[in-house]
């Protein structure tokens, strides 16, 4: 049998827990309203290039984007949330590519 908590005692387990949920940082790739998805390349980071998305998922009525097109080989780049960015492995030196908005 579980003891009884106190109204303090449970009020403090709230308030742990509601900071603990404000600490999180949420880096999830959602679609862009419009659509387009505007890519910048992190070795080249020039002119924002027009990303083809190829796999996306549905979550509390957000659309999440799970893999874009690479520019360069045409593979499918994977989210790393480390870097907060797609990454291509397929070359030589890593391609990372940050989702931008459009200007």
């Amino acid at each position: 049998m579980g003891r009884r908590r106190s109204a303090r005692d449970q009020f403090k387990q709230q308030m742990k827990a509601y900071r603990k949920q404000k600490r999180k940082v949420d880096n999830t790739p959602y679609m862009p309203e419009k659509g387009n998805v505007y890519l910048l390349n992190s070795l080249n980071p020039e002119e924002p290039i027009v990303g083809k998305v190829i796999k996306t998922r549905a979550y509390r009525n957000k659309i999440i984007i799970e893999s874009i097109e690479c520019p360069e080989c045409g593979e499918p780049m994977k989210w790393n949330s480390e870097w907060e960015a797609f990454e291509c492995s397929n070359h030589e030196k890593p391609r990372i590519y940050e989702v931008v908005r459009p200007r």
